[in-house]
């Protein structure tokens, strides 16, 4: 049952390798077909929680090395909407990808990750886990870096710090394997294993869940690993952008949620957890501070960036650190609206990327202060951009305020006012930066060269009605969203928080989402209704109120000089310039040493035949003897 769907996946990804360039409109919407196969597959798995299936691949010596598969809860959960907004992405690549010369490497590769995503969700060992992770960093690599220059040093940034991590979780599963007091490859029960092994040799089980944490923070670019993003995000090809935001980054919360937060409510339940604040372990709670840091820092450096793209990068990476902040809190509340906003920032961010994807398609630019006036020429890009900012600044009544407004109730209701603050502050500067982009792109002066810029065509519109549609209406119907999110939950072993359709019920209050949309929707009909029944007006051009009438070339001025948009918060930037240089030169610095390391072993395989068969044939008879001695 779920091996079909990677045996789909591999035909069709087979299939689209033999589409000539003339059909390539065709290998798009086999992607698609793929898609929308999947995710009525997934629809039918729901329900079956338990089922499995195991195909023995090989064994070697003690090591039998099965492929195992099953449908868990949060597993279906996370499968099923990040294929569903896999789906919506891929209807814009059909028309986007009609003139672009290295679609075909990228479709083919996008194919495979779709299938690798899925059984990052599926898989039950951490052999298979670790296989279907491995598959997803490279095949996203080659995606990112299609031969460009820029992209392929924004790739290395991304490459280099998910090997940092992959380093971490192969030793992490080592040990867990090879340690007699654990001694499993189930991801299941080495959480339960681990658990009891914390309560006999604490800082030994402390440094492999360590491994795991560092792991999944390197994918999900949480402090210290928030750079790539900004790279990989800025430079990836535009209509894998809201892939990379809205979908992959997720994978590493998606290994928080599965095994380390399990394991730590597992440890405050049976009260060997050490020293707590509030309840919390320290541990944990240290957790929850460095997402409170990742937020804090991801929302400063989108205010002072110019490149549209690297913002609503450095915006993922804070708003990332909500939802790590949200979970390592340990609570219902907390753990619901981390993983809640986990799918609001899904869907909200890839119609924002959409949307900057549809603008660069038309203009052919990213930085902002050379946009501006877009609104009247493309207004279903801009609609979409601005519910986008409207759901990520967690305004109501969409999507993007339901789960902050969980996220808030978590932490005032657990007594954290620091975390609340530092929260508060990385929400707040994400009105500075969303209003930034939203003026800078849309509003403000149409430069001249773009006075004949139209809408994108209409298979580009669709996802974006479709990411409208959705962010509206999980704003006011959460609770379809909620209630398997509450069992979840309650597989943790956490009590589930009380929901309706339209209700939210809290530690500390109550939400009816749909009364918030009636008020929000009578306020506007009213001022509506005034406006119609006002005095007419007279239609005025945005460049005669800045001119008063006059024509600015009388004076040896252009349009452009009026559109106030570059270096739009300079001195906010200059705030912490240094902190924000010595942390790029370290990154950079750390980037280039890694290279000149691989270049170093590199030339060992290139110098001599012999030595790099010898090297080989060594490596292949330590993983026979590892086998057998495991």
């Amino acid at each position: 049952m779920i091996l079909s769907l990677f045996i789909i996946t591999l035909i069709t990804a087979f299939v689209s390798l033999i589409i000539g360039g003339k059909l390539k409109w065709l290998r798009w919407l086999l992607f698609t077909a793929l898609l929308t196969f999947m995710s009525i597959r997934l629809w039918s798995f729901y329900g079956n929680w338990g089922y499995t299936e195991a195909y023995r691949i090989l064994s070697l010596g003690k090591i039998d090395f099965t492929i195992n598969l099953g449908i868990t809860k949060l597993g279906w959960f996370f499968a099923f909407f990040t294929t569903i907004v896999n789906l919506i992405i891929s209807i814009f690549s059909i028309r986007k990808n009609l003139h672009e010369k290295d679609e075909w490497g990228i479709g083919v590769l996008w194919m495979l990750l779709a299938g690798a995503n899925i059984a990052i969700f599926m898989s039950l060992d951490w052999i298979t886990f670790f296989i279907a992770w491995e598959v997803m960093t490279w095949t996203s690599y080659f995606i990112i870096t299609p031969g460009w220059k820029k992209s392929f040093k924004a790739a290395n940034y991304y490459f280099l710090l998910s090997m940092f991590g992959t380093y971490a979780m192969i030793i992490g599963i080592w040990w867990l394997h090879s340690n007699p007091a654990i001694h499993t490859l189930n991801i299941a029960n080495s959480i339960t294993g681990l658990a009891k092994y914390w309560h006999t040799s604490p800082w030994s089980a402390g440094t492999i869940a360590f491994l795991f944490v560092m792991a999944f923070f390197a994918k999900s670019a949480v402090f210290p690993f928030h750079p790539w993003p900004a790279e990989a995000h800025a430079e990836a090809p535009d209509d894998f952008s809201p892939y990379l935001s809205g979908i992959m980054i997720k994978y590493g919360l998606y290994g928080i949620l599965l095994f380390v937060i399990p394991l730590f409510i597992q440890m405050q339940r049976f009260s060997f957890a050490g020293a707590t604040v509030n309840g919390v372990p320290v541990f944990s709670y240290i957790l929850a501070w460095v997402g409170a840091i990742t937020a804090v820092w991801g929302t400063y450096k989108a205010i002072v960036s110019n490149d549209m793209k690297r913002l609503a990068a450095w915006s993922t990476v804070s708003n990332i650190g909500y939802a790590t902040t949200a979970i390592f809190i340990l609570t219902s509340n907390g753990v619901t609206g981390g993983i809640f906003h986990i799918v609001n920032h899904a869907v909200f961010k890839s119609a924002i990327f959409i949307a900057l994807a549809a603008v660069k398609y038309r203009t052919h630019e990213r930085d902002m202060h050379r946009l501006g006036g877009l609104a009247t020429k493309m207004p279903i890009t801009f609609l979409t951009f601005l519910i986008g900012i409207i759901a990520a600044a967690g305004i109501p009544p969409v999507n993007g305020y339901a789960s902050k407004w969980l996220i808030y109730q978590a932490l005032l209701s657990g007594r954290f006012p620091f975390l609340t603050v530092m929260i508060f502050i990385a929400s707040t500067g994400a009105f500075m930066y969303l209003y930034r982009a939203l003026h800078s792109i849309f509003l403000g002066q149409l430069p001249e060269k773009y006075k004949n810029v139209k809408e994108v065509p209409v298979l580009m519109q669709i996802p974006m009605f479709i990411g409208m549609l959705l962010m509206i209406g999980i704003g006011v119907f959460p609770g379809y969203i909620l209630k398997p999110i509450g069992q979840i939950v309650q597989k943790m072993g956490l009590t589930p928080m009380r929901v309706t359709n339209t209700t939210m019920f809290a530690y500390l209050s109550n939400v009816n989402a749909l009364k918030v949309f009636n008020m929000f929707g009578i306020s506007f009909a009213f001022a509506f209704l005034l406006y119609l029944i006002g005095k007419p007006r007279h239609h005025v051009e945005p460049l005669d109120n800045y001119t008063a009438g006059q024509n600015p070339k009388d004076f040896g001025m252009t349009t452009e000089m009026y559109h106030f948009a570059y270096k739009f918060y300079e001195p906010f930037a200059n705030l912490f310039k240094n902190i924000r240089i010595g942390m790029r030169y370290f990154y950079d610095a750390l980037v280039r040493d890694i290279n000149l390391i691989g270049k170093s072993f590199a030339s060992i395989f290139e110098s001599s035949t012999m030595v790099s068969s010898m090297l080989f044939i060594g490596g292949i008879v330590t993983v026979i003897i590892v086998g057998w001695l495991l």
